[in-house]
């Protein structure tokens, strides 16, 4: 018994040979216009689906396969009554649907014309594979050229590989549909290759939001290890409103270097000096229009990335000069919502954008809040367990990543004392992303040779034996409202 076909395509690749081995399996094919016009020319017998339906193509093609002799020909199940109604309409079942959609996002990467992208979203077409994919034991939806070949080889088809390809069809029809909504928002995006991931060995590539950032300046593309530092440089440069100059250093995505100054050269030069090794090669981040004066600076050292907001003409014209160093201009405003992959699906949680306050437990604070909401925004960047040391207005030392606090309370003093002409500093203020347990790292900071003010949240057991500890010797401590780990 021959069975039927409906083909209706855009994309006509490889049309002829899926249509020719259709033929030979004695299936009737049933198509429209540009398609009906196609196999014609290469001789492939077929029925026009106006000629099925008794029904013209109207508003100039919009509407040609919306028709109850098509989707219930698709729809159309083993059950008595659908059999039943199938007959009384005269209603052909499809046993298969060979369908591709208008390329919409081609489209919009090609015009700004509203009127031709508008076109250029799908309704037969979308609406034909739907119904086939809620058939699919039926009717099955073969929707990508590159598929036709596996298609001949593996038919006829067992219910697993007609379940493989419903499958596929539904994700390329939300995938048509998210492209839509994002045009409709003023969405674009991108699919940017990479060479390769965090390493050679690891395939990799990157869906870009064009309205968030893009490359103005830089011979080299972005690589995946370049786009996570850029993120963890955004995160901290724009993690809170300030009309002060904040300069970001990111290497790892750890923050080496930060800055909070009046004066943005200041704030490059001294978020600079906080970790002069470590930068090299790093990614330098801006929340305010990047200056010729900064420009000067930047260009003296070497750079993978430089982002801010905006350039000023001569600031860009420096950096250019740079082939290696890539610019890039990044919008003001992050996400409310992050997510992240894990084994068993996907990790969704809001962003830890809070605004902290300190309480004392022991000391006067001599901090501002503009300082307290930057240190804390640094000290929320850097994996826990994290410990970070700063002066006045810049980041000076920290450490992260590690499994026990005291380590990288010892990590975070050792590249300190590293730094010899550090000591001189009157003041420096320690925050810690969550408590102290214990007074062994506390016993530390005592011990050391210079006034350090604590900042950390407390919740643990012995939060009275902390701040006994703590009153005792005469440390200042003051109590974070809120825990900042970053896992």
């Amino acid at each position: 018994m021959g069975k039927n076909v409906i083909i209706s395509v855009f994309d006509k690749s490889n049309l002829d040979i899926i249509a020719k081995f259709l033929v030979n399996k004695k299936f009737t094919i049933y198509s429209t216009g540009g398609t009906s016009r196609f196999l014609r020319k290469i001789s492939v017998p077929h029925i026009e689906i106006t000629k099925y339906t008794k029904q013209k193509e109207i508003l100039g093609g919009r509407v040609k396969t919306l028709h109850p002799k098509i989707f219930g020909g698709l729809l159309g199940t083993n059950a008595k009554d659908h059999k039943k109604d199938l007959k009384k309409e005269k209603i052909v079942e499809f046993d298969l649907l060979v369908a591709n959609l208008y390329p919409f996002e081609e489209t919009v990467k090609h015009t700004k014309t509203k009127s031709k992208i508008i076109e250029m979203i799908d309704i037969g077409g979308h609406s034909l594979i739907r119904a086939a994919v809620k058939n699919y034991e039926k009717t099955t939806p073969l929707i990508n050229p590159k598929d036709y070949d596996y298609f001949i080889k593996n038919f006829p088809l067992k219910p697993i590989l007609k379940k493989k390809f419903a499958i596929k069809a539904i994700d390329h029809i939300t995938k048509y549909d998210l492209e839509i909504s994002n045009w409709f928002k003023g969405k674009s995006s991108t699919i940017y290759p990479l060479r390769y991931g965090e390493n050679p060995q690891q395939k990799a590539s990157a869906i870009i939001n064009n309205n968030k950032f893009s490359q103005i300046s830089g011979d080299k593309k972005l690589s995946y290890n370049n786009l996570l530092d850029i993120d963890a440089g955004v995160h901290l440069t724009y993690g809170f409103q300030t009309k002060s100059n904040i300069c970001t250093i990111i290497k790892h995505g750890t923050p080496c270097g930060a800055s909070l100054k009046r004066n943005q050269a200041e704030s490059y030069t001294k978020a600079l000096a906080g970790d002069p090794l470590s930068s090299y090669g790093g990614v330098v981040a801006f929340n305010q229009k990047l200056k010729k004066q900064t420009a000067e600076l930047l260009t003296k050292n070497f750079f993978e990335v430089v982002t801010a907001p905006e350039f000023e003409k001569d600031a860009l014209k420096l950096l250019r000069e740079k082939k290696n160093m890539r610019v890039i201009k990044v919008k003001k405003g992050l996400k409310k919502i992050e997510e992240r992959s894990f084994f068993g699906g996907t990790l969704i949680q809001d962003v830890n954008s809070k605004n902290s306050y300190v309480n004392s437990i022991n000391g006067k604070n001599k901090l501002n809040k503009e300082k307290i909401s930057f240190f804390i925004n640094v000290i929320k960047n850097i994996k826990s367990n994290a410990i970070a040391l700063f002066d006045q207005d810049s980041l000076i030392s920290q450490s992260g990543g590690q499994t026990s606090r005291v380590d990288a309370l010892l990590i975070c003093l050792r590249k300190f004392n590293y730094q010899s002409q550090k000591k001189k500093k009157r003041s420096l203020f320690l925050f810690s992303d969550a408590f102290f347990p214990f007074i062994d790292s506390l016993s530390i900071i005592k011990k050391q040779k210079f006034n350090i003010d604590i900042y950390a949240p407390m919740g643990s057991k012995n939060d009275t034996k902390i701040s006994d500890y703590v009153k005792k010797h005469k440390l200042s401590f003051f109590k974070l409202s809120d825990r900042h780990f970053k896992h």
